[in-house]
């Protein structure tokens, strides 16, 4: 697979890349994130990835992620067109790449961030193997493609189109990224493209146990905590499964919203379960809603009509409601669907 045209040709013509990711980013956007800067710097660009602190301790392992500055500290000069430069107008950024992210409004849940990164007048280019959701920007150049099962797949292939090396800290965190998002090689998106790429990966020095242990058996007591409130919270009405995370569980256990990474898939579990929802309470009245599924059950078709997306077995979105508002709203979204008696 070689990526477009028109990307390669935007990378190569610059010189000084912002990337940016969604909200709580998981390990294939800080590992896509981080092999594309480490790519990036090969060819002596200039490349700054900002994104939500502090940085997940299950991801503080990988190669690069303490050069990750925090988004809060973005300045809105290193953005905009300065007038009083000397020479030629240019931006501190000539090129703000999303990474695992096809819209603005998802890099954070602050307003006040998304509307400084909105002053970016610069080229916007996107990288994401997730469903689009329409970025009203003309002045975008997107790589889009939901067939692939990580978003590291595609900075693998856009490394092989620059001629780039993969180091062992490159193929660290591309493996990272494609275990992620495949369950370490469990879910239906595990391909023999996933499994080659994998393959020559380890190849390049990414050691699989290690990357699993960080990735996966590296959960804080206060996380396991924060895990069983979650699992004391489920609803089971076969074949949903529905559990909630208030913001008091998060207040009470000291924990964040990157400790549910991989709560969610927990729940489809039993057996009798298809479908599994995992509500999660960022402030009073605003939820961030997980879906999963198995089979051919798409659920990203419902995340869609919340104004989120995702992939047929792993979608997402938000909604400003209570718990029994959200939930109630999805178990009838849910029945128009078929997916619910």
């Amino acid at each position: 697979m070689r990526p477009p045209e028109y990307l390669i040709d935007a990378i190569k013509k610059n010189n000084s890349f912002l990337i940016l990711t969604h909200t709580t980013p998981d390990g294939d956007a800080f590992g896509s994130s981080i092999a594309l800067k480490f790519l990036l710097e090969q060819f002596n660009k200039k490349a700054e990835i900002y994104a939500e602190y502090p940085i997940p301790v299950q991801y503080q392992f990988l190669p690069g992620s303490d050069s990750i500055k925090n988004i809060e500290l973005l300045k809105v000069e290193d953005l905009v067109f300065s007038c009083n430069c000397a020479k030629e107008n240019s931006l501190p950024f000539d090129i703000l790449i999303l990474v695992d992210c096809n819209n603005l409004s998802r890099i954070s849940y602050k307003k006040e961030i998304i509307e400084k990164i909105k002053t970016f007048s610069g080229t916007k280019l996107i990288i994401d193997h997730h469903v689009e959701s329409n970025l009203p920007d003309h002045n975008s150049l997107k790589w889009i493609d939901p067939q692939k099962a990580a978003t590291g797949i595609m900075v693998f292939y856009l490394i092989k189109a620059f001629n780039g090396e993969i180091t062992p800290q490159i193929a660290t965190n591309l493996y990272t990224a494609i275990i992620v998002d495949t369950g370490n090689f469990q879910f239906e998106n595990t391909t023999k493209e996933v499994l080659s790429i994998a393959s020559e990966l380890v190849s390049y020095g990414a050691k699989p146990s290690y990357i699993y242990q960080h990735s996966f058996e590296s959960w804080s007591q206060n996380r396991f905590r924060l895990f069983i409130k979650m699992l004391n919270n489920i609803e089971l009405f076969p074949p949903i499964a529905i559990s909630f995370i208030s913001k008091k569980d998060f207040d009470e256990t000291l924990t964040q919203e990157s400790d549910t990474e991989r709560f969610v898939e927990f729940l489809r579990i039993l057996k009798e379960v298809n479908i599994t929802a995992l509500f999660r309470e960022i402030q009073e009245g605003f939820l961030k809603v997980s879906l999963r599924s198995k089979g051919d059950l798409d659920v990203s078709k419902i995340a869609e009509e919340f104004g989120g997306g995702g992939h047929k077995n792993a979608a997402g979105y938000r909604i400003s409601a209570s718990f029994e508002e959200a939930r109630n709203k999805l178990i009838e979204k849910m029945k128009v669907y078929n997916m619910l008696k």
